[in-house]
């Protein structure tokens, strides 16, 4: 066997690896949880447009969602396995961003492995079922189309115009990829900034964006979107946490306090201007990469200031963005007198270690108690009774457990998916009563994430608790209550 053959052969095992770890996590010992459930909902519970004219509550374009609409058809042939499909469909994604990272990627082996084993890679964006495995997919194929020097117009062209249907940071990502094909094309050092309208590709990227803006724009109650969105552009705290967020938070991982939760400190402030100083070193001999990768960071930085800051799910957007450059950078990885391989292999290390926190917890722990919810409502309470979400926000993996819809008051009506922006809406008892009578029952379950108020609803007895320790501190308490005759 040659040398080439041979390369090829172990890139393979470790894809496959790769491919059989996640399937035995997610099929053993991962359970969903809200976000999981919720895009499913979205996707299988509503038609083709009644879905497109929600996506605005979501805040994600539709790739994902029209990928999970194909996968819904085969709930008709399955039914009661949803959670099965859901795992299915998302393996698929898994496949395939490692298929394009193991095998068409250049860079040696033991950094690919490094970097799979890693949090964002193999856990956060594998393991937990969301769209974010699609921006890997799409944002590895560009990668791997500049690396060849493809002439396949036309791919780019499409592959950039669904990256943009991916998530906001596919729009980020596309334009960095496609600002670096620009410059690399180019034969000046900087080109003219007109001349990338001459750049066909640039085409899908523009329609792309176009689309993505229609599909996601906030439309509907001002006063809802205005709570989710940042009420102060370049507020000094904001800047500072995502400043941080970005840099220590994202390739220190684990070495610093949840920036999302607790805030920015000086030391995480100082350990970001280190990052950031590293990562210039590392493309500083790259001027056209560099540029393309600072450019990138000035992007994902303007929108976490000025729209949304996000939490850790989002700025890892940004690592797998610098993996994109790290595979265009074409390091030389067996020269270890080269100090640049070993900016890579520190973040690798924070990831690795973090990521064995998390395995290590989904693997002892439940992900959320919202299963062994769904199936004792599934065993104890029959279809006739009905089941009051006290917040369907919080409710909506039980939902899916529990294979049925819930109900949610004021309106009466069952639901199985929510508006992020809605506001929540506690009943009194005495409208629990009147919307057991309606139904002509002697009695109502409540579902509540967290105790109720005792004082609220004295005639509601706690039936079950569902609190033991579990990854996403997901909670549950069912409650029963008669109705007065």
């Amino acid at each position: 066997m040659n040398l080439i053959k041979q390369k090829n052969l172990y890139r393979f095992l470790c894809f496959v690896a790769f491919g059989i770890w996640m399937a035995a996590t997610k099929f053993g010992y991962h359970e969903l949880w809200k976000d999981e459930w919720q895009s499913w909902f979205v996707s299988s519970d509503q038609n083709f447009f009644e879905m497109l004219s929600f996506l605005n509550y979501e805040g994600h374009p539709a790739l994902y969602y029209l990928y999970l609409k194909f996968f819904s058809f085969f709930s008709f042939l399955f039914p009661s396995q949803e959670e099965f499909i859901i795992q299915f469909a998302h393996l698929f994604l898994i496949l395939g961003f490692s298929f394009v990272f193991f095998l068409k990627f250049r860079m040696a082996l033991w950094i690919k492995i490094f970097l799979a084993v890693g949090y964002f890679f193999s856990f956060e964006y594998g393991i937990v079922n969301r769209g974010y495995a699609l921006v890997m997919f799409l944002s590895f194929w560009i990668v791997h189309l500049i690396q060849i020097d493809s002439k396949r117009i036309w791919l780019f062209i499409v592959l950039l115009f669904l990256l943009c249907q991916t998530e906001v940071y596919g729009v980020f990502i596309a334009g960095g990829l496609l600002l670096y094909r620009w410059l690399k094309l180019s034969d000046d050092n900087l080109p003219k900034p007109l001349s990338i309208l001459n750049l066909k590709e640039f085409y899908g990227l523009a329609i792309g964006f176009l689309v993505f803006v229609l599909t996601v724009f906030p439309r509907g109650n001002r006063d809802d979107f205005s709570r989710a969105y940042n009420q102060k552009w370049f507020d000094g705290q904001t800047m500072m946490d995502a400043f941080q967020g970005l840099l220590a938070n994202n390739f220190l991982i684990g070495c610093i306090p949840d920036t999302s939760a607790m805030g920015s400190s000086g030391l995480g402030i100082l350990l970001s201007i280190i990052v950031m100083a590293a990562l210039i070193f590392l493309f500083f001999s790259h001027k056209k990469l560099l540029l393309s990768f600072l450019s990138g960071f000035f992007v994902f930085y303007l929108f976490c200031v000025v729209i949304y800051n996000g939490g850790i799910r989002q700025w890892g957007m940004f690592f797998v963005y610098f993996i994109c450059c790290l595979e265009l950078l074409n390091l030389n990885w067996s020269n270890f007198r080269n100090l640049k391989i070993f900016i890579p292999i520190i973040f690798g290390l924070f990831q690795i270690a973090h990521s064995f926190k998390a395995f290590q917890k989904d693997y002892l722990l439940p992900f959320t108690n919202a299963q062994i919810t769904g199936e004792f409502i599934k065993e104890k309470v029959p279809q006739r009774v009905p089941i009051i979400a006290m917040n369907k926000f919080e409710c909506t993996s039980v939902v899916g457990y529990a294979d049925r819809a819930f109900y949610e008051l004021p309106s009466g009506e069952e639901f199985t998916f929510f508006k992020w922006l809605e506001k929540i809406y506690v009943p009194t008892e005495s409208e629990l009563q009147l919307f057991g009578k309606f139904k002509k029952v002697g009695g109502i379950i409540l579902l509540s994430p967290t105790p109720i108020d005792q004082q609220r609803f004295p005639n509601a007895k706690l039936w079950q608790s569902f609190d033991e320790p579990n990854f996403k501190q997901e909670n549950y308490y069912l409650y029963t209550l008669s109705l007065k005759t």
